[in-house]
């Protein structure tokens, strides 16, 4: 696993000589401070007679000209209508229209198409005809739907239309995908995003700020971008907010951290006979609410039995790691944050605490009160110390998610053995719905322990409403319901997860009654093919997904 400590010490080492350089007589260059541009061929005979070669900096693929380039050659309105008919909709911005600060800079920007301002800038950075810009564009073949070799496609003849540009397509199961975009091996790549909690500041930073976007494979670091979303997030000032957010916005188009393509709905389908499936804006999907009718026919053949196909695989199940939508869907069924959501809805519910926390008056500190008797599904009690631990074990192992809390979270502590104090950075209105987030599960210590990351345990003992009993990766996990659990039990006692390597056999699965339910990702061309099928239902989610194309900021030039 990378570590951010590096990836920020190394930025901090780029940013102190750039201001160093500041000081001498001699212009400032047009690129982000904490980026590096390949030199051109005049400038590099000079260094060579200047510096030993091994005093270069390293050379990055992506110089800010390309980036933009690539951001004015693509089409969204082309792709949407093409690929899906219009159902989608196109995205200016990461942030969806509708949340509050909400802009559209890259039409600003770019409009819906530049063709001409994306020659001019690979002009500019020397390509030719004859000497195009060569470079792969990877994609995950299924996990979001049967369409995205299609999208794709569509990107690679758009970026060709410049005549300076040859993309190689590539793709990979999503499983590989995440282990290689994380590790910074791919250089351009889409990926999906819904919110970790409902504050346009979790629309940005997971891929603009130097801490959180390594987390994505990103690897952006302005700290220019950094001091605007700090201050945007900590304002309590909505006008204030909305100054910031243009600024960012309009920082956002021209530096170019990732592309937004298209908001996409999700769907969800389930066989008559199923009750409970409700699914909200926050995106969660609580089993414990699941049941069947008396006439219902479950594909287990029992009522106290139910299965959920999806196409997604499993990451990761530690919490103080995973940060994808169905690992932290299984570690909330089989854990419980501090605090929850009434199911398929965007209100905020104590959890795992007694009640809401009590609020500093300076708004940078959070104490939580747990629940009495809390224990894990092994009978082991929870104290205020396991959060302590789960925080300390996250800031140390360094894993997926740790960029997200560190971001906000100064210090925890434990104030008695029922008391859990969080100190922050910042006074962040939105810390209640951080705090609901799959990183405020507090892990077991039998499974996770303080010296490595655990990804792939044999089982689950949180204090969720499930325990997870066994998991065979790319097949099926089982879930049985937690005899410890603090809430009511469970309506459905066991739940069987099954893995399905592409949207069309889960959709046929369902519809052959092998499957109670077909979630993510169902996609809109089996979604809408599934809407004839008797005895299934097809409900849109509330929550439409964006996808986006991410520049790996760090990705060397060839042969560096």
């Amino acid at each position: 696993m990378k570590s951010r400590k590096l990836f920020i010490l190394v930025a901090l080492v780029v940013l102190a000589s750039i201001v160093l350089a500041a000081c001498q007589p001699t212009a400032a260059t047009e690129e982000p401070v904490a980026e590096t541009e390949a030199p051109t061929e005049t400038e590099a005979v000079a260094e060579e007679t200047e510096a030993p070669a091994e005093e270069e900096g390293p050379q990055y693929l992506w110089t800010q000209p390309l980036r933009q380039a690539i951001a004015a050659a693509i089409d969204r309105e082309v792709i949407v209508d093409r690929v899906f008919e219009g159902r989608n909709i196109p995205a200016y911005h990461m942030v969806p229209d509708g949340y509050p600060y909400a802009t559209q800079p890259f039409y600003d920007k770019y409009g819906t198409r530049d063709l001409d301002m994306a020659i001019s800038l690979l002009e500019g950075e020397g390509y030719t005809a004859d000497n195009p810009f060569v470079f792969d564009l990877w994609f995950p073949p299924e996990h979001y739907g049967t369409t995205t070799a299609d999208v794709m496609q569509v990107i690679k003849e758009q970026l060709e239309e410049t005549g300076l540009i040859v993309v190689n397509l590539n793709s990979m199961n999503w499983a590989e995908y995440v282990d290689g975009f994380v590790a910074g091996d791919l250089p351009f790549f889409i990926l999906g995003w819904f919110p970790d909690f409902a504050d346009p500041e979790n629309w940005l930073s997971p891929f603009a700020s130097c801490l959180q976007s390594p987390d994505n494979g990103v690897n952006y670091c302005n700290p220019e971008m950094d001091e605007l979303l700090q201050a945007a997030a900590s304002s309590s000032d909505p006008a204030e907010r909305e100054a910031l957010y243009q600024q960012i916005g309009e920082l956002y188009a021209e530096d170019v951290p990732t592309i937004p393509l298209f908001w996409e709905p999700e769907f969800v389908s389930y066989r008559d006979g199923v009750e409970g499936v409700v699914i909200g804006a926050p995106f969660e999907f609580n089993y414990n609410v699941l049941s069947f009718a008396e006439d219902a026919s479950p594909a287990s053949g029992s009522m106290d039995t139910i299965i959920i196909g999806t196409t997604d695989q499993v990451n990761s199940l530690d919490a103080d790691d995973a940060y994808s939508t169905h690992d932290w869907e299984i570690i909330k069924n089989t854990g419980g944050a501090l605090l929850s959501y009434v199911p398929g809805t965007s209100e905020l519910v104590p959890g795992a605490a007694a009640d809401f926390p009590v609020v500093s008056e300076d708004g940078l500190s959070y104490t939580f009160t747990l629940r009495d008797n809390l224990m894990f599904a092994d009978g082991t009690p929870v104290t205020a110390q396991n959060y302590v631990d789960s925080w300390n074990r996250l800031n140390s192992l360094e894993g997926q998610v740790s960029g997200l809390i560190q971001l906000y979270v100064d210090s925890v502590e434990a104030v008695d053995d029922l008391t859990v104090k969080y100190n922050l950075k910042a006074s962040f209105g939105f810390f209640p719905a951080l705090a609901a987030t799959a990183p405020f599960v507090v892990t077991n210590p039998a499974e996770f322990t303080m010296d490595e990351i655990n990804q792939f345990p044999a089982v689950l003992d949180g204090i969720g409403a499930y325990r997870m009993v066994s998991h065979t990766p790319g097949e099926q996990m089982v879930l049985e319901a937690n005899p410890n659990f603090f809430g009511e039990a469970p309506l459905i006692p066991n739940v069987i997860i099954k893995y399905f390597a592409d949207p069309t056999t889960m959709s046929n699965a369902i519809e052959k009654g092998e499957i109670d339910i077909a979630w993510r990702t169902l996609g809109p061309v089996e979604a809408i093919r599934l809407m004839d099928v008797e005895g299934v239902n097809v409900v849109k989610v509330d929550a439409p997904a964006l996808r986006y194309m991410v520049f790996n900021h760090t990705y060397m030039v060839e042969g560096e």
